[in-house]
């Protein structure tokens, strides 16, 4: 992520998080540094794309993972196929899983896991998988303008730092145009082309997530959908269910940042820790702008051929 999206902090200049920030960020934020969600009001769908109302995809039932979820049952256009169940997986980080949530992962046939975080996310918070499942890390961000760092530094600066990064609808269009750095960044698409290869060529299901699972990860999913003809209204639709999701850890971490005196407007949070569908639409617009369609985005911007997308289709999708 460059200084060609959102607002950000002088890029050579030092920046020390103060172990107080440290431990809000990797203890009761549960790594707000990949931008945890809080509960947000979803938008309403345009006249367009309307969020349709589908099956809703079934939990992995982690407790310490509440945006683990199988993508099963959502339509495909024509020939009313679906997702089959167990097919594909999404979630957010898997730093916190127990035994008995580890194992679930096995019993849920799991052949590979994929990892969107940066490797300071993953330094901070590795996952605790079974030893038996690979993991596959595909980083999706810039080094040269590092989240931790920037939310670190809004944390620490306290309320008048807070409101200079935030404010005035910043922290939306800093969230507006990294989905659409993800579109247009050639990292960033490379590794969103490269986990399409590795779903479709992997022995069994695979589940990738970032932190949250809301934003990586829900380009990915949108990316995948789309892939497999599903309708927009039902991409958009999996896209908005991270807030319902996550809503109950996510006012924990708000609360615990205000108590610690991190924190006095919290509002000024909102638009970078929850997902709105303004969101994907950039990605979409993105998309549409530098490519001209999405089957050219999938073959030009992400490398994918029609032999695996046909291999997609026949893996993921059933009646």
């Amino acid at each position: 992520m460059t200084a060609r999206w959102g607002p950000v902090f002088e890029r050579n200049a030092p920046v020390t998080i103060s172990r107080a920030v440290r431990g809000t960020l990797t203890g009761v934020a549960a790594a707000l540094i990949a931008l945890t969600p809080i509960a947000v009001t979803p938008a309403l769908a345009s006249p367009n794309i309307p969020v349709l109302q589908s099956p809703k995809s079934a939990s992995l039932n982690l407790p310490d993972a509440p945006n683990a979820r199988d993508l099963s049952g959502i339509p495909t256009q024509g020939g009313g196929g679906k997702l089959r169940d167990g097919s594909v997986f999404r979630s957010d980080a898997l730093n916190k899983l127990g035994d008995a949530e580890q194992q679930q992962l096995v019993s849920a046939g799991i052949a590979e896991i994929i990892d969107f975080r940066s490797p300071t996310e993953r330094g901070q918070n590795p996952d605790k998988v079974p030893a038996s499942i690979p993991v596959k890390s595909l980083p999706v961000y810039d080094p040269n303008n590092d989240f931790y760092l920037f939310v670190g530094k809004a944390i620490q600066g306290g309320p008048s730092v807070q409101q200079q990064l935030l404010g005035d609808g910043k922290a939306k269009q800093f969230m507006v145009d990294y989905y659409k750095w993800l579109v247009t960044d050639a990292t960033a698409r490379s590794q969103f082309g490269a986990a399409v290869k590795e779903i479709a060529g992997a022995s069994g299901p695979v589940l990738f997530h970032c932190t949250a699972g809301k934003d990586r990860t829900g380009w990915m999913s949108a990316i995948l959908l789309s892939a497999l003809g599903a309708p927009k209204g039902q991409i958009y639709n999996d896209y908005l269910a991270s807030n319902d999701n996550l809503a109950a850890s996510n006012q924990a971490t708000l609360d615990g940042l205000v108590a610690k005196g991190l924190v006095t407007d919290p509002a000024l949070f909102t638009p970078i820790l929850g997902v709105d569908r303004d969101y994907l639409d950039a990605s979409f617009d993105a998309v549409q702008q530098s490519f001209g369609s999405f089957d050219n985005f999938l073959s030009q911007g992400l490398g994918i051929d029609g032999a695996t997308v046909a291999t997609l289709k026949s893996k993921l999708v059933g009646t």
